[in-house]
């Protein structure tokens, strides 16, 4: 089995970085978790490299629907849906149908809007619906990072 790589003494470790980046997540805090989440990405090989990119591109979208950015928010839902295909139903203790379905509730209305709002050349700042108590959360079902995988307490 390979060595994991070295990490410089006081670095942040994967587990940290993917845990801060949950509660940034679900404090509404998108762009702080995605810069978290990148630097757990860069630690990460294969199918969990692709996972990390799509919860990055989960929390883009809702910076693009924050922002009131049509046209950034259906670009980033598309190619976000394709880093879970083939993804177990629970991946490091998120349940993934779940969270794309809490993600499709909040995209759709956007994804509905006419053709013209997603013209690059329609005036901005636009009114998207957005509602902070509506967004997605992420619920752990168990501590992907834990030497043990025991349900955590909903």
């Amino acid at each position: 089995m390979p060595e994991p790589p070295h990490q410089p003494a006081g670095a942040p470790d994967e587990a940290a970085l993917f845990h801060k980046g949950v509660a940034l997540f679900n404090g509404g805090q998108w762009f702080e978790a995605h810069e978290v989440w990148e630097d757990a990405w860069h630690m990460a090989e294969g199918r969990k490299k692709r996972f990390y990119q799509g919860l990055i591109q989960c929390a883009v979208a809702l910076v693009h629907l924050q922002r009131g950015n049509p046209r950034g928010v259906r670009n980033v839902w598309r190619t976000c849906q394709s880093k879970f295909e083939d993804m177990p139903q629970v991946y490091m203790g998120i349940e993934v149908p779940r969270l794309l379905e809490r993600m499709r509730r909040v995209i759709q209305p956007i994804l509905d809007l006419p053709p013209h709002r997603f013209d690059p050349g329609h005036p901005r700042p636009q009114q998207l619906p957005f509602d902070p108590e509506a967004m997605p959360r992420i619920d752990l079902v168990y501590d992907p990072f834990a030497s043990s995988r025991s349900a955590l307490p909903r």
